[in-house]
């Protein structure tokens, strides 16, 4: 059957067709793939930089929340907390009762914060992974014998990413409870410049099993006129024979009672005490 010249156009057109994507087509089909692809880089950008600031998260946290709890931790096995009240520093110290671990000091070196307790050599308790940017405390001394470590630390995790570079800070305190019993020395800050107890607020007993050294004047029964009683379960001694025992004689002048070679005792005046 002859179609004549027409149907053999259309065959030839659609034999065209089925070999091939017209121009128009390939066009749409770019256009899309490139949509496409923009959008999964995209998305793919994202994940990525999610992950690395979850990773940069995670670290920072973990080495932040490592320092706080090692603080808490040596501020209540601690026996003193040896530092300038109200004064922040960058060095803990703290008094321990065992001689391998006292003293106890936790400070930031360049960015990196160290622990070493007693004659250890010091041990790095950051990694290379972060910076130190502050570590601060500072010590408050309560009425009742509570002592407050207060902390102020902050981190940024060290990359050169800036999606990766972040800062966390930490501010906490750590109170610690002084007990009645002390397993360590007890001392000032710095000598002669402490009191125990006040004029007003005293100590009632005090008992001592060793030596007793007092380099200025010792007063006895202020202001209890005849409470004051002495007395001894030893010899008293006197570093010199030109030490003595002072007496006020009835008239209110003072009287140095010292003893002789031979044994005898004499007397001298003296400025009353």
């Amino acid at each position: 059957m002859d179609y004549g010249k027409n149907g053999r156009r259309m065959k030839k057109k659609n034999s065209l067709r089925g070999g091939g994507f017209s121009l128009i087509e390939l066009v749409i089909y770019i256009a899309i793939f490139t949509v496409s692809a923009i959008f999964l880089v995209a998305i793919l950008t994202t994940i990525t930089k999610i992950q690395t600031r979850e990773g940069s998260v995670g670290e920072v946290n973990r080495q932040i929340g490592f320092i706080g709890d090692t603080l808490k931790r040596m501020v209540q096995n601690s026996s003193l907390v040896d530092m300038t009240f109200g004064t922040p520093t960058s060095t803990l110290r703290l008094r321990m009762s065992t001689s391998t671990d006292d003293p106890t000091l936790m400070y930031l070196s360049g960015t990196t914060v160290y622990l070493q307790q007693g004659s250890a050599n010091p041990v790095a308790l950051t990694n290379s992974d972060v910076t130190v940017d502050n570590f601060l405390v500072t010590p408050y001394q309560n009425p009742g014998g509570t002592t407050i470590v207060q902390l102020d630390l902050s981190m940024t995790y060290n990359a050169t990413n800036p999606a990766a570079r972040l800062t966390r800070s930490l501010e906490t305190s750590v109170a610690r409870v002084s007990a009645a019993q002390f397993d360590s020395s007890v001392y000032p800050s710095s000598g002669g410049t402490l009191d125990l107890g006040t004029a007003t607020y005293k100590w009632r007993n005090g008992y001592l099993s060793g030596t007793f050294s007092v380099d200025g004047q010792t007063t006895l029964g202020t202001g209890v006129a005849g409470a004051t009683v002495l007395k001894s379960y030893g010899n008293i001694g006197f570093s010199t024979s030109t030490y003595g025992i002072v007496f006020v004689t009835p008239s209110g002048s003072c009287l140095l009672m010292t003893m002789t070679n031979a044994g005898a005792i004499a007397t001298s005046s003296v400025a009353c005490p």
